[in-house]
């Protein structure tokens, strides 16, 4: 309770020695009660580690060097900084470290305080008006344009994709279900009756991406490109891309700066072992050594300042990928849940294959299937979508009952506040999320997500092996193969405007690549954008050719240590006593799996074609996944940039492929994906769907006008099988 000052030296910065001593008394100002005197003994509620850094699952990547201020951690017990006995090298460096002061400037500090301020400002917003629009009333647009409406309630168009306000929100999200019934005649009604046979689903959405922060330099408030963090002239210090990209520099940025605060260890050694030479002669002239660095040594000067850049754009780029992270895997998660939801309805692989069971023991399987092309702001698409999916390993999914004898949430406030009403679901009454860190590591944050349910269908329509609580982790792959004409272009290592002049000088003689003719009906736009959308790329346009092999390579090793757990193929194991898959490497070391499984049978057929898919644009990359994931009872989703057209092309193909097999299947026990199939067969049914069923309707809904958005130039580079017919299309630019 007593006021303790704080003695700091001074010291002459010419000479370095001490010249004094300031006396300081440290006083906060409170606006309801007056000065008051800081207290030692006060604790704080809200830690540095259970905030946005760590809830999206960041490691901050300094704790272990100690470096001072602990903006995303806690800071350490003040005796936490004492060398062990014996001592270690990680406990040595922390002490050197925690005797350098800070690492920030003052100014960079008001800077970061105002940014994430504003920026928890626009998450409370974005919050208090969702949880607005949920509650009010649903006003009437039957005199608005299909395309400008905005029912039903929970439907964000694709041309919302730049709107801040939604970020959080997945867009043109739909659940694409096919039933098909057999009919039946019944001797005491002459009526035909219908007898549900199989069903098929897939949720079909836009890029889980953050648009609206797009994948250039990060903007300013006033709308001007950012030079960086505060007191860096370097343009290139604010990263450009999306989350895997991003991440992949905040490593290196970690790198820069632990080497520069090793260098400056030795420099600060360096001179305390000149300085021990000098010290006899010193003390028989009766001058007190000062124990004080001076502030003008060259090499110490270099290392300190460049540890201080290093550290604050560390800061700097962490806070960024936080706020970009929260609103991709919001996005995400809803996409899953969708898919979850969809897979126990009637004729789902719950119910009709029984993989209940294996989602309470395995985990649910959910396999995105990307159609983005990696160049321009697809590219960052694709880095973005990447990261936000594989952070849905984070959570787990629990059913429950509606209880309204539930009253208290677990951090003690009222569940009212906590829950989230879903007022347009007849089944869903409220979801509830909560997320725990497991304390000193910010990087291990778990997310259970609770679903409310209406009593009746819970006990009726839940399976069994998911009631009582029992919690469902997602296990997320993504598989990504870009299907137009500018993934051709990054195969091919050209532009997607040299590849638009050389067709234009080429007509009449068969043109480049696919359909050498142009088809009855078709009319080059004289101008226009050869986009989907109409949204031309901007900024940093260099393709990556790595990214699709590398991250189909990522989910392949997945699927196949699901596979091994789900479809055990050694004696004697099954689904329920095989071991749970591990998702990682970080999960393998506590798993009791072996690093290195064997190529499960079933996925013999999609390896080889990610191996052969370099430099190509593979199909059956995605087509050879989604008939692994149906296999094994998972959750499919189709996404590209909007969420309208490549994934039309996309989730029909797959819809006529189930329809064929099932009707090509001799034996009805026969598994229906392992039913060979005629591609003739499957590509007429596509155009079946195109044509009549609801992605033209879907189409309308988003951008206005009841047609495909490719023009001759696309159709001509997008693989067969995904190929519309032409009068399915329009050439003019679709209104967004």
């Amino acid at each position: 309770g007593g006021k303790v000052p704080v003695l700091a030296p001074a010291v002459d910065a010419t000479t370095g020695r001490r010249i004094g001593t300031f006396v300081l008394l440290l006083k906060v100002a409170s606006a309801n009660n007056g000065p008051k005197a800081l207290d030692n003994n006060a604790t704080n509620n809200n830690t540095a580690s259970s905030g946005l850094v760590s809830i999206v699952g960041l490691s901050t990547l300094t704790e272990h060097l100690g470096i001072a201020p602990y903006l995303d951690c806690d800071s350490p017990p003040p005796n936490s900084q004492q060398v062990a006995s014996p001592p270690t090298v990680a406990g040595i460096r922390r002490r050197q470290v925690a005797t350098m002061g800070s690492f920030v400037t003052p100014r960079f500090l008001e800077y970061m305080a105002h940014v994430r301020k504003r920026d928890a400002s626009l998450l409370k917003d974005r919050y208090d008006g969702y949880y607005q629009s949920l509650t009010s009333e649903v006003e009437d647009e039957s005199d608005v344009p299909l395309f400008k409406r905005r029912t039903p309630r929970p439907f964000r168009p694709s041309n919302s994709r730049g709107d801040a306000l939604l970020a959080g929100i997945g867009f043109n999200v739909h659940i694409q279900s096919l039933s098909l019934n057999i009919l039946q005649e019944d001797g005491s009604n002459p009526a035909m009756q219908a007898r549900q046979a199989a069903v098929t689903q897939s949720v079909t959405h836009g890029a889980p991406a953050d648009h609206a922060r797009g994948f250039g330099e990060k903007a300013n408030e006033d709308g001007n490109a950012s030079v960086g963090v505060v007191g860096d002239s370097s343009k290139d210090s604010a990263p450009r891309g999306g989350l895997r990209r991003l991440e992949s520099r905040r490593l290196e940025m970690a790198k820069e700066l632990d080497d520069s605060v090793t260098g400056l260890i030795s420099a600060v050694g360096d001179h305390f072992k000149s300085r021990s030479q000098s010290t006899a002669s010193r003390q028989q002239s009766s001058i007190k050594p000062s124990r004080h660095i001076p502030p003008n040594l060259p090499a110490i000067l270099h290392y300190r300042t460049k540890s201080m850049e290093c550290s604050q754009r560390l800061h700097s780029v962490t806070w960024d990928i936080a706020v970009r992270r929260a609103n991709c895997f919001s996005q995400a998660l809803g996409i899953a849940v969708t898919s979850y939801m969809a897979s126990l309805s009637d004729g789902g692989p719950a119910w009709s294959r029984g993989f209940g069971g294996v989602w309470a023991r395995h985990g649910y399987l959910v396999v995105f299937e990307g159609l983005l092309s990696a160049v321009g702001k697809e590219l960052g698409m694709i880095e973005d979508a990447s990261v936000a999916i594989s952070m849905l390993r984070m959570v787990s999914v629990v059913l429950m009952p509606d209880d309204t004898n539930f009253t208290t949430a677990p951090n003690g406030n009222d569940a009212s506040r906590q829950r989230i009403p879903v007022p347009h679901s007849p089944y869903v009454r409220w979801v509830h999320l909560t997320s725990q860190t497991t304390p000193q590591s910010s990087s291990k944050t778990h997310y259970r997500l609770e679903i409310g349910l209406d009593p009746s269908f819970y006990l009726s329509r839940v399976p069994e092996p998911l009631k009582n609580g029992v919690p469902v982790r997602f296990f997320p792959i993504l598989f990504q193969m870009g299907v137009d004409i500018r993934q051709w272009g990054v195969n091919a290592g050209r532009s997607v405007a040299m590849i638009q002049m050389k067709d234009k000088s080429s007509k009449g003689i068969g043109g480049v690549g696919g359909d050498a003719d142009t088809e009855v009906g078709e009319n080059e736009p004289n101008s226009g954008s050869i986009l989907d959308d109409g949204d031309e790329d901007e900024g940093d346009s260099i393709p990556d050719n790595e990214i699709n092999i590398a991250l189909n390579v990522e989910g392949y090793r997945k699927l196949n240590a699901y596979a091994h757990s789900a479809n055990p193929t050694m004696v004697d194991v099954t689904p329920a006593s095989a071991p749970a898959p591990a998702f990682d490497s970080s999960e393998q070391q506590s798993s009791q799996q072996v690093p290195q499984q064997p190529l499960h049978p079933t996925l013999v057929s999609l390896s080889e074609a990610i191996r052969t898919s370099a430099g190509k644009m593979e199909h059956a990359v995605l087509d050879r996944a989604a008939t692994a994931c149906q296999r094994f009872g998972g959750g499919s989703t189709v996404f590209c940039k909007s969420g309208k057209d490549r994934t039309a092309m996309q989730v029909t193909f797959k819809q006529a492929q189930f329809v064929q097999r099932f009707m090509d299947k001799k034996d009805d026990r026969a598994v229906l994906e392992d039913t060979p199939i005629s591609y003739e067969n499957v590509f007429a049914k596509s155009t079946l769907m195109r044509k009549h069923g609801n992605r033209i309707p879907i189409c309308e809904k988003n951008a206005g006008e009841p047609k495909f958005a490719f023009n001759p130039l696309q159709r001509k580079f997008m693989p067969e099988m995904l190929r519309p017919e032409a009068g399915l299309c329009t050439w003019s630019k679709p209104e967004t």
